[in-house]
């Protein structure tokens, strides 16, 4: 195997640069280069790589990596590896990793502020007062205290959720592959089926991965389910709520309102425009269109995948990630 590899960092945002910059400073490697561009866009220059390291706005699917033959290593700047092909990376001996723990109370903190952000009216009440408008007329919300709060995937961040909603007085309903008793005790939580969890929460916040189970797990057939007047909470992935039922929930009263970071059609909507590689069939528009209303709607705070972006979680997620990179090449060196 080659000993000295040449590293791209793709999908870089700004306030990434310097953190990564410092980090690698110590890295053996043949050379380093930090881009702001998804790979998929820039497959000439990622194709100088050998180890690539990505964010989640990289499609990293078998079509992309048949353009990328000598790849490898990717490591992820993310916890989920929903954009990354494993199988065809396990087919090609391709390495990968993903950085398994940097924010679940970054992540979980986010969340409880979207909760509050949209039970209080505070996004509605501060553009009211940007209009010249100092009148509290419509700007009712609802309390906490005392209400029940869904947990959907008790998880790390589901568990710092759950924390901090008994620290506001609330009960809580978890919602888990298996039953862990002992969680279930400390914490003060009972689990329920998400049948249940739907049917007698009053908020419900989503905290699960993206797989081919959790597609859509939040849909026009369940989402009917809950109480009128609920607020739901999504800062996991998009594709676990279906966009259009939101929209439908919140039309017919079922929603009082939603705190939205992540959606179903976020990597194809950049600066209002659709960004495809073919169009965009009736299902991508149908998506797309309830993106936009969505977003224009003042029951609904929107925000672009931010839910980890704090100085001290960013710091820690580059620093896995260089230390992942860096364990990589010590390996293939055998100096490990």
């Amino acid at each position: 195997m080659k000993k000295d590899f040449r590293i791209g960092f793709f999908g870089v945002k700004s306030w990434e640069r310097e953190i990564i910059e410092k980090e690698i400073s110590g890295l053996d490697s043949f050379g380093v280069g930090i881009f702001e561009g998804v790979v998929e866009e820039n497959i000439e220059l990622a194709k100088k790589y050998e180890v690539l390291s990505v964010f989640v706005n990289s499609s990293l699917n078998k079509k992309v990596l048949a353009k990328l033959p000598d790849l490898k290593m990717i490591a992820t700047r993310s916890t989920g590896m929903d954009h990354i092909d494993i199988d065809e990376c396990k087919r090609r001996k391709i390495v990968f990793k993903n950085v398994p723990e940097y924010g679940s109370r970054t992540v979980a903190e986010y969340a409880f502020a979207l909760l509050l952000a949209v039970a209080k009216k505070i996004v509605v009440a501060h553009q009211a007062v940007e209009e010249g408008e100092f009148n509290p007329e419509g700007l009712t919300g609802m309390d906490l205290f005392g209400k029940t709060l869904g947990v959907v995937g008790v998880g790390r961040i589901g568990q710092n959720m759950i924390e901090m909603a008994k620290g506001f007085g609330m009960e809580i309903l978890g919602v888990g592959r298996k039953r862990d008793l002992k969680l279930e005790k400390k914490l003060g939580f009972k689990y329920v089926s998400l049948e249940e969890c739907l049917k007698r929460s009053d908020f419900v916040s989503l905290h699960v991965p993206f797989t081919p189970d959790t597609f859509h797990l939040i849909n026009r057939n369940n989402i009917s389910l809950m109480k009128k007047g609920c607020i739901l909470i999504n800062t996991c992935r998009g594709p676990v709520v279906e966009a259009e039922s939101i929209l439908w929930a919140l039309n017919e009263g079922i929603l009082f309102g939603a705190g939205l970071d992540v959606t179903e059609e976020e990597k194809r909507v950049v600066d209002d425009r659709v960004v495809t590689e073919g169009g965009v069939n009736k299902d991508d528009l149908k998506e797309v269109l309830s993106f936009h209303m969505l977003r224009d709607r003042d029951d609904v705070v929107f925000t672009p995948h931010n839910a980890f972006n704090t100085v001290e979680a960013v710091e820690r997620i580059v620093k896995t990630t260089v230390d992942n990179i860096r364990e990589f090449l010590m390996s293939s060196r055998g100096t490990k």
